[in-house]
């Protein structure tokens, strides 16, 4: 805590807003750094890539400290910390490891490649296509939601080598150099201001052999450990922010405790808060837990589902109850164009934030799917077998 304490910039949100995109980015990047110094950038990751190399309940320490400060968010580096190191240091080579890891821990900025137009959740529709060419790949395609791409170095990325096969068998995972003819990319500009959504258009970009990760049309297996990274403990540090926010929500609302006196009844408000901060810790155990299983070298299966449904919906509703007790100043703050976190002390755009939350990573409607289907066993409906009809 007191770490966080003497080394966030002070008053930094105030004076984002008059920064550029690409002047945000470097922003970030240099909190990175200073992260980075005690190893708090990727607390998870082993030293020896530059991570931090802490234990779960260090890391979950480390997060809760930097969101009772309100630590800046390193959020174009999302990919980087988190969905780099999980899929590379499990499935890439030495070669890619010792190239790509430490350098996107450090600061290089990745993007990703696997939702398209007509391929979201149900993401082995996938129809980008790469054509084998001499000792590599051009691939062709549209990509979208893909965050900080227009920032991006590299992009892991899926496409298909074999439009034969299955659909999930005919996939290979690339790591894609964004620099370079053939790749186009437009941000979305999102209903809350920020436009770290892109747009990828690939027409004949290039991959050399040496950037595919895992074996050719065994893309799936790969990307199972990049969508275990999106959909798990990944969310812990906002986790935590909502707690802190719940908390300071509650303590506006003056003391449960009288001083003297008997203590007078609950508001509903205090009672909403309380209900939720109770969903807090439930859902904070809970990402605790698949950081353990991770740990101890499972991926958590369809426990990550369950996080990613409990933290975004979590998410809304805290947002919404912040709106709700903000009243008309939730609609008089001030706009940014940058994302400063999914709870950044802004309301109204933290709630129309959180929508995106329960989409990306899987929409929650697949992910409860998931998990009435692989976790609790329930019957497949029937509308959703080969040819069943709504």
């Amino acid at each position: 805590m007191e770490w966080f304490e003497t080394h966030v910039p002070s008053d930094w949100q105030r004076s984002v807003d008059s920064m550029s995109a690409e002047e945000y980015v470097e922003f970030q990047r240099n909190w990175l750094r200073t992260l980075n110094e005690r190893g708090f950038g990727a607390p998870g990751v082993p030293e020896k890539w530059g991570g931090g190399g802490y234990s779960l309940r260090d890391q979950a320490t480390i997060f809760a400290a930097g969101a009772r400060v309100s630590a800046p968010p390193t959020d174009a580096f999302e990919v980087s910390l988190n969905h780099v190191p999980a899929t590379l240091l499990t499935a890439g080579t030495p070669a890619q490891q010792e190239r790509y890891v430490r350098g996107a821990i450090d600061g290089t900025v990745w993007c990703q490649g696997f939702s398209e137009p007509g391929a979201g959740s149900d993401l082995a529709a996938l129809a980008a296509r790469a054509v084998r060419d001499g000792d590599g790949w051009r691939i062709t395609g549209q990509k979208t939601w893909s965050s900080h791409a227009a920032h991006a170095e590299h992009c892991l990325l899926l496409a298909r080598t074999d439009p034969n096969a299955r659909r999930h068998a005919g996939i290979t995972y690339f790591i894609l150099d964004m620099d370079q003819p053939g790749v186009q990319v437009r941000p979305i500009r999102q209903i809350h201001g920020p436009a770290e959504f892109c747009e990828l258009f690939l027409d004949g970009a290039w991959v050399p052999d040496e950037n595919v990760i895992g074996e050719v049309n065994g893309g799936w297996a790969v990307a199972q450990a990049t969508l275990a990274a999106e959909r798990g403990p990944i969310a812990l540090p906002t986790i935590e922010r909502i707690g802190a926010e719940l908390a300071d929500l509650a303590s506006g609302l003056g003391p449960v405790e009288p001083a003297d006196g008997p203590r007078p009844p609950l508001s509903r408000a205090q009672t909403d808060l309380a209900a939720l901060l109770a969903r807090q810790i439930a859902v904070r155990s809970l990402a605790l837990d698949t950081v353990d299983l991770s740990e101890r070298g499972s991926d958590g299966g369809q426990l990550n589902s369950v996080l990613k449904v409990g933290w975004s919906e979590l998410l809304q509703e805290a947002t919404s109850a912040a709106v709700l007790l903000a009243g008309e100043r939730a609609l008089a703050e001030s706009d940014s164009e940058h994302f400063l976190g999914y709870v950044s002390g802004r309301p109204g755009s933290d709630w129309l934030g959180s929508w995106a939350a329960t989409i990306a990573g899987g929409a929650n409607e697949i992910q409860l799917n998931i998990i009435a289907e692989r976790l609790l066993g329930l019957p497949r409906d029937p509308s959703r077998q080969p040819g069943g009809s709504r």
